[in-house]
């Protein structure tokens, strides 16, 4: 799996923890991240996510994270890898929702990314036990990859 972290929004340099961000992504695509395919994590401002939100969804708000599957397409050349999907994460949400939920802004950051991995590896969250589960396992996820990076 390829995994490429994007900052196109002022994000202080301690941070872009890219490498805590693409753990965190390998474990929620689970199985998904063994495949030959690639994955984009943009961080963005709130104007961004909000004219994501309007072109593709139809969602006139600001929000903490948008992921994106894309389809396989139908000819993929030998050793090219699948565009599997995009994940937009608003920086500044993540900076007010942080100390609200009790995390760092990192915690918060990789939350979002998180989150928007298991989406891309098909959890949903549109009732509150899917989203409470959502929430349980990128703890658990996060816990986890902050533990081996000490």
């Amino acid at each position: 799996m390829k995994a490429h972290i994007f900052y196109q929004t002022a994000v202080p340099r301690y941070l872009r923890r890219t490498g805590l961000f693409k753990a965190a992504l390998v474990k929620g695509l689970k199985h998904f991240a063994r495949k030959n395919l690639e994955v984009n994590v943009i961080f963005v401002s709130e104007e961004e996510i909000l004219r994501v939100n309007k072109t593709f969804l139809n969602h006139h708000y600001v929000t903490d994270v948008i992921s994106f599957n894309h389809e396989l397409p139908p000819v993929l050349p030998p050793g090219e890898p699948w565009a599997f999907g995009d994940i937009f994460v608003c920086y500044s949400v993540a900076h007010k929702n942080a100390a609200q939920f009790g995390h760092t802004i990192l915690q918060e950051m990789m939350m979002y990314v998180t989150h928007g991995a298991l989406h891309l590896s098909g959890m949903d969250d549109h009732d509150p036990n899917d989203r409470a589960e959502m929430d349980r396992q990128a703890e658990k996820i996060i816990a986890t990859v902050l533990k081996t990076t000490k």
